[in-house]
Order: C-alpha cells, then sequence, then structure tokens
C-alpha cells in the first residue's frame, strides 16, 4: 500500500465488464502480457499483486469458509442484506469504501507479488470452472447461491481489476 493514500473514489480506472469466469481469464491474460512487457502499472493504494490477492481472497473464502472473527456488527448486516440484490446485480461495485478494523482479513496480504497473486486468482478460476460450488454463508449478505457468489465476486473483480492501468507503449 502507498503510504500517501489516494481517493479511490476519484482515481483513474477502467471501466470492465465480465459476465463469466472466462471474460475474468481473458482480462487477467491482458493484464499478464502487460506486466510481462513492462506496461502494467496501477492507480489506487495496492500494487498490482496486492489487487490480484484481495479479489482471490474474497473468492477463496465463499468456498472454504470466512474467519471465525468475521462478524460484522448488527447495523452493518441489516444493511448488507436489504442492498444483497444491489451488489449481486452485476454492476462494478463502487470505489472508496474503507474496510473496518474488523475486517481486516479481507485485506490483501502486504507486498503479495504480481506472481503470486496471478498464481492465486487463477487457482481461485480454476476451482469455478471445474463445478466446485460456493456455499458459504457470507457474514454480511447471508446465505447467497452459487450464482449471486458469482456476480459478486464478477462485480468486485470489475471493480479492483479497473484500476490495473496498463500503458500503451
Amino acid at each position: 500500500m502507498t503510504s500517501n493514500p489516494i481517493n479511490t473514489k476519484k482515481a483513474a480506472r477502467r471501466a470492465l465488464s465480465f459476465s463469466c469466469t472466462k471474460c475474468v481469464r481473458e482480462e487477467l491474460a491482458r493484464v499478464e502480457a502487460a506486466y510481462a512487457s513492462g506496461a502494467l502499472t496501477h492507480t489506487g493504494n495496492w500494487t498490482e499483486g496486492e489487487i490480484l490477492d484481495h479479489v482471490a481472497k474474497m473468492w477463496t473464502m465463499a468456498f472454504d469458509g470466512f474467519p471465525e472473527h468475521a462478524r460484522p456488527p448488527l447495523i452493518i448486516k441489516l444493511i448488507a442484506r436489504l442492498m444483497k440484490g444491489k451488489f449481486t446485480s452485476g454492476k462494478t461495485l463502487p470505489a472508496g469504501f474503507k474496510l473496518p478494523k474488523q475486517a481486516s482479513f479481507m485485506l490483501p496480504d502486504a507486498g503479495t507479488t504480481f506472481e503470486v497473486g496471478m498464481q492465486r486468482m487463477l487457482r481461485v478460476l480454476d476451482r469455478v470452472d471445474a463445478g466446485e460450488r460456493m456455499t458459504i454463508e457470507s457474514p454480511a449478505f447471508g446465505k447467497l447461491s452459487h450464482d449471486e457468489w458469482i456476480r459478486l465476486h464478477l462485480s468486485h473483480a470489475q471493480l479492483h481489476f479497473g484500476f490495473l492501468a496498463i500503458r500503451a507503449n
């Protein structure tokens, strides 16, 4: 993370739209090619590897479960459950949300390299594409169907991958 935080509500980012994991894989291939050519950078507070790690971490928890302490306050649960449809609609999630301290388990591992973040992201996509189902209950949204989880994760990936900037060479 950068020492002088960027206001991510105002930071430049690419508009992305993912309707399936294949779309995410295609974007990751573009991102990997940009990284290999030295044309990849980021416009937010996390490095390229940290962005990939964060998104992969959220998909992984929907498969494997959330930490025991992942219990948001009741007011957050109520608001999240009222807004569940908005978050699972497929539209890009809003930028600039600051996670509270009790949600630090959702943050990327500081200093995650691009290679490690990409590997984690591809591994979780492999699980989806192999037919594994996300059945874990969300601490905030409650029970989600596998399709709702997928739409939520695609929307979340649209947001964060938008901060991956590809410079023209």
